[in-house]
């Protein structure tokens, strides 16, 4: 594939946390990889997870992706157009997933949320429902279901219909690609500090992150490597003060190796000691 010509892209929208906006859809989002097709205007097909660079393209990185059903169907979407969705294995989770684009694993599925572009036009006020039109017709591809925010949906009550459908959660929208606003449920887990990674570019002499463990099945085991601390927690750590603290850790899921997937720091808890940081597997 030739690079030396400008590809064709467009930036990603990046929904915020819901904080009660005004939203007329509501899309379950599924747990996996996001996963973006462009269509370039010479008819090229090329796809990338995360950002948008040449040497990251996915063909290049994984020749094995033009075997998979849906990328044939991607193929019928028209030059200057992009479809955005996610990367995906029934019943998995993202540590899942990237093993799967790895090792070319036929579990491999992809869904689109939806239509950024097409045929050159500039689709973000677009309704789902047009959205799901031009794929059909296009590529037989459909949209991850949506389904109208109804008025008495809460937090909670999203939350919970998230954990009975098995989805990772939520992004209620007012439009195609536009207005999008993430609800996930999470879990918290109370770990012990066992180390520091020191940070950089605007935290460049201060602690980057928190190493955190917890004694999991009677094993202590590092979980995460955690941040998210505002500055004046950060500030503050002291590494030889801090060290063996017990802090609380807002988490999404465990992966596959055990490890925290998002981990975020809530608080310190003072109030709670080392020993009392022990886990069943099942717990976590």
């Amino acid at each position: 594939m030739n690079f030396n010509v400008k590809l064709w892209t467009h930036d990603r929208l990046k929904p915020k946390n819901w904080q009660g906006q005004r939203a007329a859809w509501k899309q379950s989002k599924l747990n996996g990889h996001r996963f973006t097709a462009f269509k370039q205007a010479n008819g090229t097909l090329v796809g990338f997870e995360r950002e948008v660079r040449p040497d990251l393209e996915i063909t290049r990185k994984r020749p094995h992706v033009v075997k998979y059903d849906w990328w044939k169907q991607l193929e019928g979407v028209p030059p200057k157009s992009s479809v955005d969705g996610e990367l995906y294995v029934v019943r998995g989770n993202a540590g899942t997933v990237a093993h799967a684009i790895a090792e070319g694993d036929g579990s491999l599925e992809f869904r689109p949320f939806a239509v950024p572009w097409w045929e050159g036009k500039d689709c973000e006020r677009e309704s789902l429902s047009w959205a799901q039109t031009v794929l059909k017709f296009s590529t037989g591809l459909k949209l991850i279901p949506f389904y109208r925010l109804a008025v008495d949906d809460s937090l909670e009550r999203l939350l919970q219909d998230a954990e009975d459908l098995g989805t990772e959660g939520w992004v209620l929208k007012n439009y195609n690609y536009g207005e999008w606003w993430k609800v996930k449920p999470t879990k918290t887990v109370d770990c012990v500090v066992t180390g520091f990674k020191d940070g950089n570019g605007k935290y460049l002499g201060l602690v980057g992150a928190l190493k955190v463990s917890a004694k999991v099945d009677g094993k202590m085991t590092e979980l995460a490597s955690v941040s998210g601390m505002d500055d004046v927690t950060r500030v503050d750590i002291d590494e030889d003060e801090d060290l063996g603290r017990v802090v609380e850790v807002e988490y999404q899921e465990v992966g596959n190796g055990g490890r925290l997937i998002h981990p975020r720091f809530v608080r310190w808890r003072d109030d709670k000691p080392a020993d009392q940081c022990e886990y069943d597997e099942e717990e976590l």
